[in-house]
């Protein structure tokens, strides 16, 4: 079986998830509420997963990954927590963060 090949065949500009557009993760979890602190690689925040009143979420601002010490929510960038956050599938995420290119 054959798969379409966005790029191969034609000279249309190529489409889907581009993870070179997803926001800065100190300004995407800034715009979503979070109050990060702490020092390091990994900031502390409360986690919007769980009813938490002690930080239990813990961020990284250089790939954007998290995980939550107490209810087990994680993931590896962004677009995993806006898909946690929001329960959207993975091209809905990535074009509500505007990470979508689409043909043109």
């Amino acid at each position: 079986m054959s798969y379409a090949h966005p790029t191969r065949g034609n000279t249309r500009k190529p489409f889907g998830f581009n993870r070179n557009l997803l926001p800065i993760p100190a300004e995407y979890y800034h715009e979503q509420g979070l109050k990060l602190f702490g020092g390091g690689e990994w900031k502390n925040a409360i986690c919007p997963f769980h009813d938490d009143t002690k930080p239990s979420l813990r961020v990284r601002l250089d790939t954007g990954g998290y995980r939550c010490m107490v209810c087990g929510a994680h993931g590896g960038d962004v677009l995993a927590f806006h898909m946690k956050r929001h329960s959207l599938r993975f091209i809905e995420a990535a074009k509500a963060l505007d990470a979508w290119e689409v043909e043109r």
